[in-house]
This record gives C-alpha cells, sequence and structure tokens, in this order.
C-alpha cells in the first residue's frame, strides 16, 4: 500500500506541474484553460483506475480502454513534466543572468509564447513518434560475442533472447505472434526468455502466449522469473509457460551438450523473488551446487544487477532485461541511474553482460531512443 500511495502522489505531483506551469500559463481564456485543466486530471484519474482495475484483478473491454487511454496520456504528460521543467531551468537562469538590465515586457511574453509552443510541439512530435516506435513490430539486434578460451566447436552457435514481453491489456497474441515469427525465421540453436511475460491473470491473458509453443529450437528453450511474475498468479504463468515448452530455471543448472561441449545454462529468480516465496529467493549455491565443469557458463538473470553472483562465480555471459533500456528519453536518465547497466553488451571483469531492451514494453507505449528487441547472439 505504501509504494501505491507513493506512486500516486508523485503521479499527481507530475500532472500538477504541467498543469500550473504549462496549461494555466498559456494566453487563452480561463475557461478554456479550466476546460484543459480538467481533461487533464481525467488522465490522471484514468491511470490511477488502471491500478486500481490490475490490483483487483479487473479484466475487461472497459479496463483495457481505460489503460490505453491512462497510459497514452501518462507518456505525453511525462514529457510535457520534462521538457517544461528543462524549459522553467533555462529561462531561471536566464532571468538570473539579465535581472540587472531592462527587459521589454513585450519581448518577455513572445519568448513565454515561443517556449511553450516549442514545448507543446516537442512533447506532441515526441509523443506520436514514441508511440509508432512501442507499436512496431521487434527489430532482431544481432550480437557476435568472443569468450576467450570458447572451444571451436562451439564457435558458431546461436542463441535468441526475448524478454519484457509484457502480454496483458495492452500487448496481445497478435503481437506475440509476430515475435513468434520472427524468432522461427531466425532458427536459433536455443531460445531464452528472461522474464516478464505477462501483466495480470493467467484466465484472462494466458492465450496471448501460446504461439510460442511453436517455437522448436534444437537445444531447448529456458525461461527464468521477472519480477512482474510475482505480482499475479505466479505459480499459474510459471505451469503455463512451461506447458510451451520452456524449461523453467529457479537456482537450478542444466548442462547441455553441443558438438561435445558443453554449455552450462543456470537461472536464478528475479530478485524482489523472495519478498513472494522463500522458494524464490536467490540461492546460487543450489543454482551452481554439483555441476560437472563446462566450456560455457551462461547466466540468466532478469535483473542487470544480478552481474555480481555473475562475476562471483565466474559465469562468461549473463543475460538479462527488466530495464526495457530506459524505455523513452528522458525517462531512461533516471532508469540509467538505478541499474549497473542499460542495454546492449558490457563486460564486468571477465564476464560479459547483455541486456535487451525488452520486447514488449510496460506503462506508456513509448519508446524514445529505444526500440522492441529480440536478440541473436552468436559465439565467434
Amino acid at each position: 500500500m505504501i509504494p501505491f500511495i507513493f506512486f500516486s502522489t508523485v503521479l499527481l505531483s507530475v500532472y500538477s506541474y504541467v498543469g500550473w506551469r504549462f496549461i494555466w500559463t498559456l494566453q487563452t481564456p480561463s475557461l478554456y484553460k479550466s476546460l484543459i485543466l480538467i481533461i487533464l486530471m481525467l488522465f490522471y484519474c484514468l491511470t490511477f483506475i488502471t491500478f486500481i482495475f490490475y490490483f483487483n484483478k479487473i479484466e475487461n473491454n472497459i479496463a483495457r480502454i481505460i489503460a490505453w487511454l491512462g497510459f497514452a496520456g501518462l507518456g505525453t504528460v511525462s514529457l510535457l513534466f520534462f521538457i517544461q521543467v528543462s524549459a522553467d531551468l533555462l529561462l531561471l537562469a536566464q532571468s538570473l543572468l539579465t535581472k540587472s538590465h531592462s527587459f521589454d515586457p513585450h519581448r518577455r511574453a513572445f519568448l513565454g509564447l515561443s517556449a511553450k509552443t516549442i514545448v507543446g510541439g516537442i512533447a506532441g512530435v515526441g509523443s506520436i513518434w514514441g508511440m509508432s516506435q512501442a507499436l512496431k513490430e521487434p527489430v532482431i539486434k544481432r550480437v557476435e560475442i568472443k569468450i576467450e578460451g570458447l572451444p571451436e566447436r562451439l564457435k558458431g552457435f546461436r542463441m535468441a533472447q526475448i524478454t519484457d514481453l509484457h502480454v496483458g491489456s495492452m500487448i496481445t497474441g497478435k503481437f506475440v505472434e509476430r515475435v513468434t515469427k520472427k524468432i522461427q525465421k531466425l532458427n536459433a540453436d536455443m531460445l531464452f526468455f528472461t522474464g516478464d511475460a505477462a501483466d495480470g491473470s493467467v484466465q484472462s491473458y494466458g492465450k496471448h502466449l501460446n504461439s510460442l509453443a511453436e517455437i522448436k529450437p534444437k537445444y531447448g528453450k529456458y525461461f527464468v522469473t521477472g519480477n512482474h511474475e510475482y505480482y499475479s498468479d505466479m505459480n499459474g504463468w510459471l505451469q503455463l509457460i512451461e506447458g510451451l515448452g520452456f524449461k523453467i530455471l529457479v537456482n537450478e543448472s542444466q548442462n547441455i551438450i553441443v558438438n561435445d561441449a558443453t554449455i552450462m545454462i543456470t537461472g536464478i529468480p528475479d530478485r524482489s523473488g523472495r519478498h513472494f516465496s522463500s522458494f524464490h529467493k536467490t540461492d546460487m549455491e543450489k543454482a551452481v551446487g554439483g555441476m560437472n565443469s563446462s566450456d560455457l557458463k551462461i547466466l540468466l538473470a532478469h535483473q542487470p544487477g544480478d552481474v555480481e553472483h555473475a562475476t562471483k562465480y565466474e559465469f562468461d555471459l549473463q543475460l538479462s532485461g527488466h530495464t526495457h533500456g530506459g524505455q523513452y528519453f528522458p525517462f531512461s536518465l533516471l532508469v540509467q541511474m538505478a541499474h549497473p547497466f542499460l542495454k546492449g553488451l558490457h563486460k564486468r571483469e571477465n564476464t560479459w553482460v547483455y541486456i535487451n531492451q525488452g520486447t514488449g514494453y510496460w506503462g506508456p507505449p513509448l519508446r524514445i531512443g529505444t526500440e522492441p528487441e529480440i536478440t541473436e547472439i552468436v559465439l565467434v
């Protein structure tokens, strides 16, 4: 309840600032400004109602429409907020620099109107562009990773990774079917799904994942939990995902023989899992205990922060998601501060870490500076 109250308060502050600094200062009659403010607060209420529906498992067409309107509005308002704050800081700096000089009030009014036009224009164009990027077909990112000491017989081995699909009221089976077709065309040797499959109940949204059963890589497909698995019917979702042919790894490893070489695949639950189930508390000793030596060690972990485990236990490669690459600028700057890596390929000590930008999206249907991704990983 406390996180929900905190989030609602922050959200109200964002909407209120936009109303105060952008809408109320417009050079239009008060009646029109009042109507726009009412619409603004209506969009705030729609976002608030979306979360109430989500936590109370109210899942129907009305809830879906409210979610779309609420989150689309949140995306535009959040862009307005960031841009307006930036403009206000520039105006503050200008006023401090010019306070000792006379300044034509007519010119001040003109500059204020120009600033409003620029702020509104950037937010409008950003919203349209961001929505088109979020809703488009995922791109395939080919990443070649050179691992020191890799046996020749493993070079050229190809793996596909998806993450953060977030099927639910906004992302449906049609999108997943497009993802499935692209993965089938890719024809990778192995598939990894690094968490956050869905938002909501299995009863309402489970069918949206059905097409993933059609993907049958030669060396199998593997799944680890993300934080969103724990927000609804965890056991129901895991049972469904297992039924789609995925091997679910919860503090568990498997050795896979490929061309007489051994690949150890280790999966750990999301870092938040310990708050929901003692079985889902990360336990690396349990995960790797008793495993025979291998030629390549891969850790599947939803959050990039688990690189601490990857380096300690000498994994060659960690695959993660969770960040969505920040999803949209400038919100991505805040996401960057919360994680050691935001997106793409990185190296920590002797461990390579790759963070997929997310195959779907969550919340506002916006992507600015990121794009929906299916990763093709090639060992070279």
